[in-house]
């Protein structure tokens, strides 16, 4: 049922108003997180953008704060809204020729947002996904200074471009440990912006006592700091000089240094042939090689998915039967011996071998079942079960936290580095490729961390997925299961491996 709000008002007090609270009264002002899903010229897909003002216009408009170009021929150019009602935010559309779809169903007037909820702009158009932070991460004050002011230019100051120039931000030397405020000069408006100018002279005075302090500052302080500010700049260029050319900056609370300190115990994990031992006789298949993802945790284990070292028992998955695992889990179950050899290779260079028997695995949950001609077989569950590790004798490894694991708060952003369709895995570059999931409900369902948002695929089964614990340390918290559909990910809980 469509729920009424008030009617949109793309007001000025709601973006230079919003965002100016977003600076000035970060601890009491909530955001939101729109995740693009494609690629567009402004913003490429998987990015976070986050929103700090209280309405914002979705389109290819020059004018709008969530922009697409015009290779997006569906999206009007001002297609939708959303907007603050209260304590919720509210999705309204705009456009009268395209339709704006929330979760797939179309919305005529507005409708109120969800975390994790999905926005599509038109039948075949781009997609967003609406994320609210949860906790003290909800607050604006936990985004830094500098990038609440590069978001107020973008998002706040964006409709009244023509009328409003931000000539210095001082309050950026405040964040630098030079103290300041924030100077704004206000070129001559044109006649048809008077009325917004008016609107700004309102929001100006209730900052008067800010304001004030600025103008009050003599010249020779703003040129004292002004070249204490240069001096600060040429220290930080010379310090970015130092970070290594294959690290890069990157948002959204990722830390690129971490994930390269965890890559050396990523394992490309490759399957070289099969045993098979039944009444005495021995075959040896060489061409059913599969791939997977493994991992070393800081106490010595080494640890992938159960499906990758014994895929026999998971011979039928999502209603469809693999005919030749089917017979290997024959062969296993019915007095034979199904023994599958591996290689391991990590980007530091180190490789190893192993065999399925190394592993240790939970087969208590195994559905068993018998034949007229009295054939047994055996089938595994995609559950909290699917894990295998063995001991090997290294240093290093990662860190995991298993507590940690069964009480994940929804929203919580996770990384994943394995090799999807062994991509990562040339013969001579092993290199883990990212990815990332959303937690979808807090806890566990039936044993698993159900994600939303999941970026990985085949080839990233048993590999390690990580939070970023309150110190900004990555530690490992489940393996990689399976997928359904789309966007639903079931990941073990380290907490699983007995």
């Amino acid at each position: 049922m469509e729920q009424k709000t008030t009617n949109f008002k793309q007001s000025f007090s709601g973006s230079v108003g919003a965002g100016m609270s977003s600076i000035f009264n970060a601890s009491g002002k909530t955001y939101y997180i729109l995740e693009h899903k494609v690629t567009s010229k402004y913003h490429q897909a998987g990015e976070s953008q986050p929103i700090i003002i209280d309405n914002i216009v979705i389109g290819r408009d020059p004018s709008c704060q969530v922009r697409f170009d015009d290779n997006f021929s569906t999206v009007s150019r001002k297609h939708a809204a959303i907007m603050k009602d209260g304590n919720n935010w509210t999705l309204v559309q705009l456009s009268k020729t395209n339709t704006t779809y929330l979760n797939g169903t179309p919305v005529k007037d507005r409708w109120y947002l969800q975390n994790g909820d999905e926005i599509q702009l038109s039948k075949n158009g781009p997609k967003l996904g609406f994320i609210v932070p949860q906790g003290e991460k909800s607050l604006v004050k936990s985004i830094g200074m500098t990038a609440r002011l590069n978001l107020f230019r973008q998002q706040a100051l964006r409709p009244y471009k023509t009328a409003i120039t931000v000539m210095s931000c001082v309050l950026l030397l405040a964040v630098l440990g030079l103290g300041g405020g924030l100077w704004y000069s206000i070129d001559k408006a044109n006649k048809k912006e008077k009325a917004s100018l008016a609107e700004f002279e309102k929001i100006k005075e209730e900052h008067a006592a800010k304001i004030k302090e600025i103008t009050e500052t003599t010249t020779a302080q703003l040129d004292q700091m002004e070249r204490e500010f240069k001096n600060k700049m040429a220290q930080l260029e010379d310090s970015i000089k130092t970070i290594p050319k294959n690290i890069v900056a990157s948002g959204d609370g990722i830390d690129n240094f971490e994930i390269e300190r965890c890559l050396p115990n990523i394992y490309y994990i490759q399957a070289n042939k099969v045993v098979i031992s039944y009444n005495y006789e021995t075959m040896e298949l060489n061409d059913l090689g599969w791939t997977g993802t493994g991992f070393l945790l800081d106490d010595g284990r080494f640890v992938t998915a159960r499906h990758v070292a014994e895929p026999w028992y998971y011979w039928q998955q999502g209603g469809k039967t693999d005919e030749t695992m089917f017979k290997l889990n024959l062969y296993a179950i019915n007095g034979g011996d199904v023994e599958a050899y591996f290689s391991a290779y990590s980007s530091s260079g180190d490789a190893f071998t192993f065999k399925t028997s190394d592993f240790r695995c939970n087969r208590s949950q195994d559905e068993y079942g018998v034949f007229e001609d009295g054939t047994k077989c055996s089938h595994a569950l995609l559950n909290n079960t699917d894990w295998a590790y063995t001991s090997i004798n290294a240093t290093g490894g990662l860190s995991y936290a298993s507590e940690k694991s069964n009480h994940l708060d929804r929203g919580t952003k996770l990384i994943v580095l394995g090799f999807p369709l062994g991509i990562g895995a040339a013969e001579d570059d092993i290199n883990p490729i990212y990815g990332s999931a959303i937690v979808s409900r807090e806890g566990l369902q039936d044993g698993l961390i159900l994600t939303t948002d999941t970026n990985y695929e085949h080839g990233n089964s048993g590999g390690p997925v990580f939070y970023t614990n309150s110190s900004g340390k990555l530690q490992v918290i489940g393996i990689v299961s399976a997928g359904a559909g789309r966007n639903i990910g079931f990941i073990v809980p380290i907490s699983s491996i007995k």
